[in-house]
């Protein structure tokens, strides 16, 4: 098991028609998202219009979570779906997708046959959190507060807006040694086998 950690100043950040976009992680690394060669990628945008068109596409899994603020999602044909603080949706990027209301949300986009999820853990002062990892690569992003990782004799620090990543299977423990919630948004990733 390996524990990195990408601090925001890592982050790159562009412009998309509804507001900023920050990407926080692109795998492979040398992975270019305008070239659409990557296989997954996170990232938390920022939906500053009342009304937003997302950008299309195709052949690529979207998985959306609602930060702050709410979104009403529209699907055109295949229905809406509207997203309070911390609850998620699955849809097809290839769907002409638009949205209403102002949010910060984090996304995960998946292609070519590989696989992941959301969640949420929150660690409540003074707690800890222990799991077996068995995912290919494990994301922790900080949306709220701070914890302290442990994993096979490494550990790092993931403060609010940081980015830890896990590879390798193994046995994780989180702890919150702060005095308030800290809230983490696990992303579970499964690579295709090479």
């Amino acid at each position: 098991m390996e524990l990195a950690l990408i601090s925001p100043k890592d982050f790159s950040v562009s412009r998309w028609s509804g507001g900023k976009t920050t990407q926080l992680y692109i795998y492979p690394t040398t992975a270019d998202y305008g070239k659409r060669d990557f296989l997954f990628r996170v990232s938390s945008a920022t939906v500053e219009c009342e009304h937003s068109d997302f950008t299309l596409l195709p052949n690529i899994k979207r998985i959306i979570m609602v930060l702050k603020g709410q979104l009403q999602l529209h699907y055109g044909e295949h229905g809406e779906c509207h997203l309070l603080p911390y609850q998620q949706d699955t849809f097809d990027g290839g769907w002409n997708t638009s949205s209403d209301g102002q949010a910060t949300d984090f996304n995960l986009m998946l292609q070519h046959g590989t696989d992941g999820s959301l969640s949420v853990v929150d660690l409540s002062p003074s707690r800890s959190h222990t799991f077996c990892n068995t995912a290919s690569l494990l994301l922790l992003y900080a949306a709220e507060g701070s914890c302290q990782c442990f994993g096979e004799g490494q550990s790092l620090s993931v403060t609010t807006g940081s980015l830890a990543v896990i590879s390798g299977e193994g046995i994780l423990t989180l702890e919150n040694f702060d005095t308030s919630l800290c809230r983490l948004i696990c992303v579970r990733i499964t690579l295709p086998p090479q």
